[in-house]
């Protein structure tokens, strides 16, 4: 049994949470255009590596995990994830684009796929992505 948990996608988006709050973070993003994804690919590349490879081994797999199963699946609103974490700029036409973005930028031509759904085990446990150091 494969046991993830939804509340690990949030870790890819910790260098743009909250920051829906910071004028000089929502001015830099004005103009950022939500069919171009180019643009967004840039600002991907830009700050979600760097933010990724300093959580833990651990961590990076559970994230990993997480959403490779959720963009294997249609059990996730892609919107919601990214709202709740209150980024400075509006995510894509297609939410889930954003996600698949960050995907192949960590992970290259890895493709995203799950063999059997029936593996894995959800965790709703919103504490665990801020439990494990």
């Amino acid at each position: 049994m494969i046991t993830i948990n939804p509340h690990f996608l949030s870790q890819l988006l910790i260098p743009i949470t909250g920051m829906a709050d910071v004028d000089e973070e929502v001015e830099k993003y004005r103009e950022l255009d939500i069919a171009d994804k180019e643009q967004y690919r840039a600002i991907i590349r830009r700050i979600i590596p760097a933010s990724f490879y300093s959580l833990t081994i651990e961590n990076q797999e559970k994230v990993k995990l997480a959403l490779n199963y959720y963009l294997s699946t249609s059990e996730i609103d892609f919107e919601r994830v990214f709202h709740s974490c209150l980024p400075p700029f509006d995510h894509p036409t297609n939410a889930k684009d954003f996600f698949v973005w960050i995907w192949e930028e960590l992970f290259g031509d890895e493709r995203f796929q799950i063999s059997d759904k029936e593996q894995y085990f959800i965790n709703p446990d919103i504490e665990e992505p801020y439990s494990i150091s």
